[in-house]
């Protein structure tokens, strides 16, 4: 049995027979808060991207890894919707089974290179979902799915990721081991190739829309080329290249079609374009840094509460704090804005943000000299560097409207 098997998730019943419509200044501390209304108002802006450009939109389920925020990415306000995903894990795959039971997902894709040992855990679950996908980027994870066919009668459908400057996973587009693993699936019995995958990680560093299109358009070179390489080997294969990260994926939408992305690549695609993307809802200070959204658009706080004040500590006026919400509740992730988080609310004590932090303080300082402290015991909403890595860390979240607690979304943990 794999970890999470034995792991029991919080009883979502009795969290809103606690915690239902009680406002945010009575919530305990550390939380994680989501403003729903903006995290609907993201989905549906990527939704409406993706139908402009007459594209499909995978959406990556990794930041929240709860099925009530899956159903509002792929559905937003029901005038278009999509059915695919990527997950990061097997649980969150396993968390969403009601989502595939109603028909709301018809597509998963497992998005890491397969692990071996995963393999049994894997073919029960595609037995379950219309159209399954693994990811591959090593010759020896196609003998492993081979191998395991011929003793279990099991047949894969595969993306292989194409590494395009982020350095992660995957090969480099035009590289020799990417060109011997592509023949390696198409000559395969047991392997079928749906596509090519990338993912501009790096694309968090830009800093415009320039720095983002361009990215976006070299994701989907790299992928072209790569299944123009493999159509030289197969030409009847039915080839999809799947692109995206929150920023290039951000950029799209303000690309009006297909044909403008054929003129900046200056070659036509041969292949099926779909997006992908998971932060986009929630964003975080690390995407507003790329000014590619608005601190406004956040849809993600950590609530934390103030514990002491020392004025004769820090760089600047009137000195430091301390919260109650340190590295385990933010993460140790940083960016290019300072800190570990920023604070939005309550809005009079806008300007300090989260220097610091151990396992379970945070140190505030202030931007400018003439802030004022933050009274004792104040409940303040921080906006965090990286969404996925904050929202890892709680066990639960509040789903926020109105100021009120509209609802609690507990997500899949472990691996």
């Amino acid at each position: 049995m794999h970890p999470h098997s034995f792991y029991i998730l919080p009883d979502k019943k009795r969290l809103l027979d606690e915690y239902k419509d009680k406002k945010v200044s009575e919530l305990p501390t550390p939380s994680l808060l989501i403003d729903k209304t903006k995290f609907t108002n993201n989905a549906i802006r990527m939704l409406d991207a993706a139908k402009e450009l007459n594209v499909d939109f995978r959406v990556h389920i990794k930041t929240l890894k709860a099925a009530e925020g899956v159903r509002i990415q792929l559905t937003g306000d029901g005038l278009y919707h999509s059915d695919k995903i990527v997950v990061s894990t097997l649980p969150e795959a396993w968390v969403i089974l009601p989502l595939i039971d109603d028909g709301t997902i018809k597509d998963v894709l497992l998005g890491i290179p397969i692990a071996k040992l995963m393999l049994p855990e894997v073919a029960r679950f595609l037995k379950l979902v219309p159209l399954f996908k693994l990811m591959v980027d090593d010759e020896a994870q196609i003998e492993a799915l081979e191998t395991y066919a011929i003793e279990h009668g099991a047949s894969w459908e595969v993306f292989v990721k194409v590494d395009m400057g982020t350095h992660r996973a995957g090969l480099e587009q035009g590289s020799s081991r990417l060109h011997s693993l592509i023949q390696r699936i198409v000559l395969s019995k047991a392997v079928t190739l749906h596509g090519f995958y990338c993912h501009a990680g790096h694309s968090y560093g830009a800093r415009s829309d320039s720095d983002a299109h361009t990215l976006l358009v070299e994701e989907i070179r790299h992928a072209n080329l790569a299944a123009k390489h493999a159509l030289s080997l197969n030409p009847d294969l039915d080839l999809h290249v799947s692109v995206g990260a929150t920023p290039t994926a951000h950029v799209s939408q303000q690309v009006k079609s297909v044909q403008a992305i054929e003129d900046a690549l200056g070659e036509k695609l041969v292949a099926k374009l779909e997006l992908h993307a998971g932060n986009y809802t929630c964003c975080d200070l690390q995407q507003a840094a790329t000014n590619l959204v608005g601190i406004e658009d956040v849809s993600i706080f950590l609530l934390a509460e103030v514990l002491s004040e020392y004025p004769d500590r820090g760089p600047k006026g009137p000195g430091e704090q301390l919260i109650n919400a340190g590295g385990i509740a933010f993460s140790k992730d940083t960016g290019p804005m300072p800190g570990f988080g920023k604070i939005v609310s309550p809005p009079e004590h806008k300007g300090w943000f989260v220097a610091r932090v151990s396992q379970e303080h945070g140190v505030l300082q202030p931007e400018a000299d003439d802030l004022k402290f933050i009274p004792y015991g104040t409940k303040i909403q921080v906006v965090p560097q990286h969404a996925c890595m904050t929202a890892s860390n709680h066990a639960w979240y509040y789903i926020i409207e109105d100021g009120v607690v509209a609802d609690i979304w507990v997500p899949a943990k472990l691996w």
